[in-house]
């Protein structure tokens, strides 16, 4: 059982509390004597209602009770009325101790007597031998048979017995729970926790519950293993170069191996050598993890120059340092006092003794280290404002500079940008320039040749309208009558045109008789023949 978790059936509710479950797993539960309900509990010669007024009037008037022979029927019978939820108490004639259930009784006997009022059903009632033990949910009762213990699940428990006794019922949720020799353990996550069997230091782990099932099996107690914070003690401490400080800081730390601890850090026994007198607190362990750790701090302040340092009120340039055979700047350096990396050699000498009893120092923070010397830390404060003021104008420099270069930067990049803009937009140009004249040409040499097209098809179009006007006027010419109209057509023309070449000309070649008209035509027609004939 010790180490290994218990897990509640979910099923049944009353078993999901894992102390519980412990006292079920060990088998010492007794369910002997637990009931279903209270109507179980009345067994053998315990007494039911078996009564009410009408029956109680009929008994009486059987006996005369009215006719003044009360005495006869008061001493054969035992009227009792029993209120709900209660139980009454009766012993017999053999001294019987009897339990009466919640009604009317009319009991026709001279010898069974009452043993006070009707009692509530709760809790525990005490008859004589008989015991009735109600344990509520949550609880378990305790009770011994002949000093022998025994545990009692929730329920109702009824016994006769001359031995056994019911004690107490004991409240599970508690994370230490005593019944009789038995201690019920429950230990929670993030904790361990240190008993003693006969002796031999036994841990149990945390997440779990635990019975202890003898006397010699005690619990000791609970050990936390969740990260501890202690402030230090403050101290004066010097340093490498002789300048004493009053140093305070704070220590983080955890129990990492419980046994250990128990067996070679916390006091588990008290020197009374009772169980009672011993201090449940790891005070002790405690103390020696923060002697321990206060030693160190003081080695690693031992260490450090402080006059070579700065005082955690400023900081100052440290120059340029050499790293891997380059030049690497190193903007500020920082207090040794409050570098966390070189404090790990402090963390790392409390570790080599503390491990040594499940003990493990997480981390030593410096929270404030101060030179006694006041003029001393007046000195440190005006060199460290002097070189903050450095500091301050230096880096006002370089942010100057900076903003020149990014000025700078951003006008070239302006002008990059424009000059890249006009030499695309001069090379577009040029591409929309050649377009266009290889456009124009395109057109000009299309038009020309539709120019010639037309020219040509007008020259065709006048040549067969002028063949087409001949050849009609030479049909003409060649029906009857034709040659005279035709002679009277270019007599005609003659007339109106010669006033015109005259006047719209400087020199005109006409025939010697302008005024023979009939000369003129004789000639044309002359002209016509010979063209004819050709």
């Amino acid at each position: 059982m010790i180490g290994k978790p218990l897990l509640a059936d979910e099923n049944d509710p009353s078993e999901k509390n894992l102390a519980y479950l412990a006292l079920k797993k060990s088998g010492m539960l007794c369910t002997e004597f637990r009931r279903p309900n209270t109507e179980a509990i009345f067994t053998g010669l315990d007494l039911v209602a078996n009564s009410d007024q009408q029956n109680d009037l009929m008994q009486k008037m059987k006996y005369g009770y009215f006719c003044g022979c009360c005495c006869v029927y008061n001493a054969a019978h035992l009227e009792m009325f029993v209120p709900a939820g209660h139980v009454g108490l009766l012993m017999n004639h053999k001294n019987e101790y009897l339990f009466a259930q919640p009604g009317m009784h009319n009991i026709e006997s001279c010898f069974i007597r009452t043993c006070g009022e009707p009692v509530p059903l709760r809790g525990h009632i005490e008859h004589g031998n008989r015991t009735i033990a109600i344990v509520d949910q949550g609880y378990i009762g305790f009770a011994t048979d002949n000093g022998q213990p025994i545990l009692l699940p929730p329920g109702v428990h009824v016994w006769t017995s001359e031995s056994m006794v019911y004690q107490s019922a004991a409240l599970l949720k508690d994370h230490v729970v005593s019944l009789g020799p038995y201690t019920l353990v429950t230990v929670d996550e993030g904790y361990a926790a240190v008993t003693q069997n006969n002796g031999k230091q036994i841990i149990l782990q945390g997440g779990s519950a635990y019975l202890l099932n003898h006397i010699n099996w005690r619990f000791e107690k609970f050990i936390s293993l969740k990260i501890q914070t202690d402030d230090l003690e403050r101290i004066r401490a010097t340093s490498a170069d002789n300048i004493n400080m009053m140093v305070t800081s704070t220590v983080n730390w955890r129990i990492v191996d419980a046994e250990v601890v128990a067996i070679m850090a916390a006091e588990t026994m008290a020197m009374s050598g009772r169980a009672g007198d011993l201090n449940a607190d790891i005070a002790e362990l405690r103390k020696d993890v923060l002697k321990q750790a206060l030693a160190s701090l003081a080695g690693f302040i031992g260490t450090v120059n402080y006059a070579d340092s700065f005082h955690m009120s400023a900081a100052v340039q440290s120059g340029k340092k050499k790293a891997g055979g380059r030049q690497k700047e190193q903007s500020f350096t920082d207090n040794p006092l409050y570098d966390t990396s070189k404090l790990e050699s402090a963390v790392a000498h409390a570790n080599a003794l503390t491990s040594t009893y499940g003990v493990k120092i997480m981390s030593i923070n410096i929270i404030s280290a101060s030179p006694c010397d006041q003029a001393l830390t007046h000195t440190l404060a005006s060199g460290a404002v002097a070189s903050a003021e450095a500091l301050q104008v230096e880096t006002q420099a370089r942010g100057n500079a900076k903003a020149v270069r990014i000025s700078a930067e951003a006008e070239a990049q302006r002008k990059k940008i424009e000059f890249t803009g006009w030499a695309r937009a001069k090379i577009i140009n040029s591409k929309a320039g050649a377009e266009s004249q290889t456009i124009q040409a395109e057109a000009a040499k299309n038009a020309e040749i539709l120019q010639g097209e037309g020219e040509a098809e007008r020259t065709r179009l006048h040549a067969g309208a002028t063949a087409d006007a001949l050849m009609q006027i030479a049909a003409v010419v060649d029906t009857p009558g034709g040659s005279a109209a035709m002679v009277q057509h270019l007599a005609e023309q003659y007339v109106i045109q010669l006033p015109e070449m005259a006047k719209n000309t400087k020199m005109i070649i006409v025939p010697d008789k302008p005024n023979d008209v009939s000369g003129v035509v004789s000639t044309a027609l002359s002209l016509t023949s010979g063209i004819g004939r050709v």
